[in-house]
């Protein structure tokens, strides 16, 4: 339901504003840090290699890695994040503050394929469990009940699949090859998620104890309301993410050809 767009909205936006704040290196010239595995986008084994240099990456990531621009990971702290559904059975306007998101580090890479020939990146991954909480203030309706709350959020998420794919498009910059997003396809599932929604109705217990248990036990239905604006929200900011890293690191630095034929990756 509307908590399905709130939390993965929330986790991915979360992301955008921090890989947004990034501030790149002074160094003019772009160069990957040194950690990461280089893979050639003409080696037959470029997936592998791909996988390895992400696993790579994995216990960096709760610390953030700025070379990167990927933010501290565990916990992700978001300062405020406002979201609003004003379409079919949601009417629904609301800010959240100073958010924390825990289980983002811990995951499983699914699939991981790349595609040079058309540019192509493939991502799916596996959140076991997902923890958030913060400070919120929300005020609208659901399926015409009214929603007014102001108060503490605590949301767990499980089994969280994320696949993404990505298409880019080449283009040159300073004599150099640069790639930018063509295309971005996003699909996402959950199997369970669980919300208590602190002090609603200004602290009717019995009122907030009756719209938690709606939430809860409705959450599936009242996601289909919102899949659309929630699969363009993940575009939009997959898109944006990732032309940042695009636009710091040229084709050749990310991915480069093999310096001699058939060079392994």
């Amino acid at each position: 339901m509307y908590r399905n767009l709130f939390v993965v909205g929330l986790l991915l936006l979360g992301l955008h504003v921090e890989w947004i704040n990034s501030k790149p290196s002074a160094n003019k010239e772009s160069r990957l840090p040194s950690f990461l595995k280089v893979c050639y986008r003409d080696a037959p084994n470029l997936n592998t290699c791909a996988k390895e240099s992400f696993e790579v990456l994995r216990p960096r990531l709760m610390a953030g890695i700025p070379e990167l621009y990927i933010p501290r990971m565990e916990p992700l702290i978001v300062p405020e994040v406002k979201m609003d559904q004003d379409s079919g059975a949601i009417y629904l306007h609301s800010v959240y503050r100073n958010v924390k998101v825990s289980g983002i580090s811990n995951h499983t890479v699914n699939d991981l394929r790349l595609q040079p020939s058309k540019l192509k990146f493939i991502l799916s991954l596996t959140f076991p469990k997902l923890h958030m909480e913060s400070d919120y203030s929300i005020k609208g309706k659901i399926m015409m009940m009214p929603l007014l709350g102001d108060g503490h959020c605590v949301v767990e998420l499980k089994n969280i699949k994320l696949q993404t794919e990505l298409v880019g498009q080449e283009y040159k910059k300073n004599g150099a090859n640069y790639l930018k997003i063509k295309n971005v396809e996003v699909q996402y599932q959950l199997s369970d998620v669980n919300i208590n929604l602190g002090n609603l109705f200004n602290g009717d217990k019995a009122l907030g104890e009756r719209m938690n248990q709606f939430l809860n036990e409705n959450w599936k239905a009242l996601a289909e309301e919102v899949r659309p604006l929630m699969t363009k929200a993940l575009v939009d900011i997959l898109r944006a993410s990732v032309d940042k890293l695009f636009s710091a690191f040229s084709y050749d630095e990310l991915l480069p050809k093999s310096k001699v034929e058939g060079k392994d990756a």
